[in-house]
């Protein structure tokens, strides 16, 4: 082919009409879906594996407001474009760009509720463990805690572990009582200026736990889960003991070790047995 005719071949191809590939309405659902199934993906992905690891989920109750964002993400908004759209529609542009924004805002919102309220801080208290919150600790007084060494830094999964020790002279014992009974004030788990690190323990957590088998005998629906934990632990039943965990949602059981009471595994079973304090 000689130059003249490849040019005018180039010529001509380009003066062609520009053909555009009509969007369908099953085809704009199916992508606004994708997008949506992405992104709602990674932030729960987000959610289970770094703000709530099992079975802080569960015990927490995050899950109110994340399928409220999941309502509103995953399903109302694909279903809205699924409505609306129509190849050439007048406003169409506006309607896709209010529907996004309503997702959008949905996201925002959810995930900010849900990230103030993952699980912070695991407090050993007396005989059980508390599963708090950011904005149920008092800021001020956190700070005065962490600046004095007797309170860790979060990790990036799963709450900060502090004891919560009431005062051993009888005028601070009596102010305390004051407080919470006349004064109004949370008891000594949610109160920072009696916190202490956990890897401080005196031997108290071990003292106050109780044996694994107690809790194997006491649920026997759940006994299966139960006698799974030694073998996923590598360890005896003899060598792990349980703690109650109060949490907002629901009570489930700390697995500590026997000989340190450092907590190494949360399991979701009810651990309020015969002969055990009732929760508060």
């Amino acid at each position: 082919m000689s130059t003249e005719t490849w040019n005018n071949a180039a010529e001509q191809i380009s003066q062609r009409p520009e053909t555009r590939r009509v969007v369908t309405r099953a085809r704009a659902f199916w992508t606004h879906l994708a997008i949506s199934s992405a992104i709602v993906g990674a932030a729960c992905a987000v959610i289970f594996f770094v703000w709530y690891p099992y079975p802080y989920f569960q015990a927490a109750g995050a899950w109110n407001v994340l399928r409220v964002l999941i309502g509103v993400d995953l399903v109302l908004g694909p279903l809205l474009t699924l409505i609306v759209f129509k190849p050439g529609k007048w406003g169409l542009k506006f309607d896709l760009a209010f529907i996004a924004l309503v997702q959008i805002a949905a996201l925002v919102y959810g995930l900010t509720i849900i990230h103030r309220e993952r699980p912070y801080f695991m407090v050993f208290a007396l005989d059980r463990f508390y599963l708090l919150s950011g904005p149920d600790v008092d800021a001020a007084k956190l700070a005065e805690g962490r600046a004095a060494g007797r309170v860790d830094d979060k990790p990036l999964r799963g709450p900060v572990l502090v004891r919560a020790n009431r005062p051993t002279d009888t005028e601070g014992l009596q102010r305390l009582l004051d407080e919470t009974i006349f004064g109004g004030q949370p008891d000594i788990e949610r109160r920072p200026e009696y916190w202490q690190r956990f890897a401080d323990d005196d031997g108290q957590v071990v003292g106050r736990s109780r044996p694994l088998t107690e809790l194997h005998a006491a649920r026997p629906d759940a006994a299966a889960k139960i006698a799974a934990l030694a073998a996923k632990l590598g360890r005896t039943e003899d060598q792990i003991r349980f703690l109650p965990l109060i949490a907002k949602n629901r009570d489930v059981s700390v697995i500590i070790d026997a000989a340190t009471g450092v907590p190494i595994d949360v399991v979701d079973v009810d651990p309020w047995i015969s002969g055990a304090p009732a929760p508060p």
